[in-house]
């Protein structure tokens, strides 16, 4: 790539997630992508006879891996690339050598940054790769075997340590991993596949129009409503408003950009604060991800989401139980006037923008399922909750703040959830009904002897009403045993209708590198 002989690293914020992912922004229209690509990178990439650039053409990766390799250019090497010039090669680069939908998708956990996924990846990825990121940050890229092989040398001359590290110095590190580890990538993980070449030969889905969207939002709870995509190409334009269970609603507005045929990345202002979309269309009118805060990206929640246009389909209800034994939710969906309804007596069907309102009641605790087109939804109709889970059941937080250079505490967020013990009358059964979220009482304490002679419970941070806990500041802490900073180990109760139940939380330390993939 073009070097700029002027240019000094940029600066480290640049590496962390909500300033990186800005970085995927407005994407002017350009003739020729691909005289873009060789205009920028072929200072330093050779090209080959067929026009293709060395080490670019050999791989495939999803946006936000191109966006990563575009940024430690210009901060590694001095690529003189402006941000536009930036965000019109991530878009290039993502939709002609991004990935399948078929090939993204068991991995899409990484690019949400779901931060209640306890990953597996199996051996040997498992101690390769994921002991210093994600096995998904692997997995979500297909090579040349050339550039595997290239890719182990890349990572000794990046990080030099890497051979006398834990899991690096018991082993001939660089022997395994120049010859089986590049072998089995190469194998499992090659740049031509049958997903690939079907994908770029299909018709892609359109983006434009209206979609209904069921979402939560974090310490506001359930939320839809129907939100508007116009535009004809990146970046689109977004708006319309969600609707809260209690009535309220929250304007939206934004923009989008739509990467390989089916990757939307969205910033938007819900209710005056900025949110990121994370999502894929699956072709067939459906949209599904995760949406988080900006600022916070471990608060946020799954986002379902239909085409206004495209036929019967039902995404859930606000709210997702009843209450009693009757009452009336708000059916989230598109197409619903034929809505069916079996385990419950139905009345007052009522299409509306975001799908349709119903009446529901029953006799005794159960379950209703509402059925639209090949979709359904279950909604429980009950008096009291047979048991009570937390959910997540393990997750971690992070210290932080503190100074003004140093990386925000990371919040984690739990929820109560009820349970009906179903046809059977066992808990814990394959027949069990969800209830969904219920207000609880919510306490923190020590996890264990270790925990309870460093007073964690006391330290790591404090638990509001709705769930929400937030680490203390990170550094050195006077008051605890050996100073140490206020990380701690935690169980986490949640009480509600007479029943208890616990997760575990780990509050561990600042992560100061952050980039959009881990």
């Amino acid at each position: 790539m073009k070097r700029n002989p002027l240019a000094g690293p940029a600066p480290a914020r640049l590496l962390r997630s909500a300033a990186v992912l800005a970085l995927l922004g407005a994407t002017p229209a350009l003739a020729d992508d691909a005289e873009l690509l060789a205009k920028a990178c072929g200072d330093c990439h050779t090209t080959a006879a067929d026009g293709t650039l060395s080490r670019i053409s050999g791989q495939r990766k999803t946006p936000e891996a191109w966006l990563m390799t575009i940024v430690r250019m210009r901060m590694s090497h001095g690529a003189d690339i402006d941000r536009q010039t930036e965000a019109a090669l991530v878009r290039y680069l993502a939709d002609t050598q991004g990935l399948a939908p078929s090939e993204a998708e068991p991995y899409r956990y990484a690019l949400e940054k779901d931060p209640n996924m306890v990953e597996a990846i199996d051996e040997p990825l498992g101690t390769m790769c994921a002991r210093c990121h994600t096995g998904a940050r692997a997995l979500l890229q297909h090579r040349t075997p050339e550039e595997w092989r290239t890719l182990i040398d890349f990572h000794v001359g990046q990080f030099p340590t890497i051979e006398y590290q834990a899991l690096g110095r018991d082993r001939e590190w660089y022997k395994i991993a120049s010859t089986e580890i590049a072998e089995l990538l190469a194998t499992t993980q090659p740049r031509d596949t049958e997903a690939w070449s079907q994908w770029q030969a299909a018709d892609k889905p359109g983006v434009a129009g209206d979609w209904i969207v069921l979402t939560t939002l974090p310490g506001a709870g359930q939320a839809y409503g129907r939100l508007t995509v116009s535009g004809d190409a990146s970046p689109y334009a977004v708006s319309g408003d969600l609707t809260l269970a209690d009535g309220s609603t929250q304007a939206v507005s934004g923009q989008m950009n739509l990467y390989t045929g089916y990757e939307w990345r969205a910033t938007l202002d819900i209710g005056g604060q900025s949110y990121r979309q994370v999502l894929a269309l699956d072709g067939a009118g459906g949209l599904s991800g995760r949406q988080f805060l900006t600022a916070q990206d471990s608060l946020g929640g799954h986002l379902s989401g239909v085409r206004a246009d495209a036929g019967a389909h039902v995404l859930g209800t606000v709210p997702e139980a009843v209450a009693g034994l009757s009452g009336t939710v708000q059916v989230v969906g598109a197409g619903l006037e034929g809505l069916t309804v079996e385990g419950a007596a139905a009345d007052g069907l009522a299409a509306n923008a975001a799908g349709a309102s119903v009446s529901l009641s029953a006799e005794a605790q159960g379950r209703a399922v509402l059925s639209a087109g090949d979709s359904s939804v279950g909604v429980a109709l009950y008096t009291a909750p047979d048991r009570l889970t937390v959910e997540p059941e393990f997750t971690i937080a992070r210290v932080g703040g503190g100074s003004d250079v140093g990386p925000a505490a990371v919040p984690a967020l739990f929820s109560a959830v009820g349970w009906l013990n179903g046809p059977d009358g066992a808990a814990g059964t394959g027949d069990d009904i969800r209830i969904g979220s219920l207000s609880a009482e919510w306490t923190t304490t020590d996890a264990n002897e270790t925990a309870a002679m460093m007073q964690d419970a006391a330290y790591a941070g404090t638990l509001d009403r709705s769930g929400l806990f937030m680490p203390a500041v990170a550094g050195p802490n006077a008051e605890r045993p050996f100073s140490t900073n206020n990380a701690g180990d935690l169980t986490i109760t949640a009480k509600a209708g007479g029943l208890e139940a616990s997760g575990r939380l780990i509050v561990t330390v600042q992560r100061f590198i952050d980039p959009p993939l881990r």
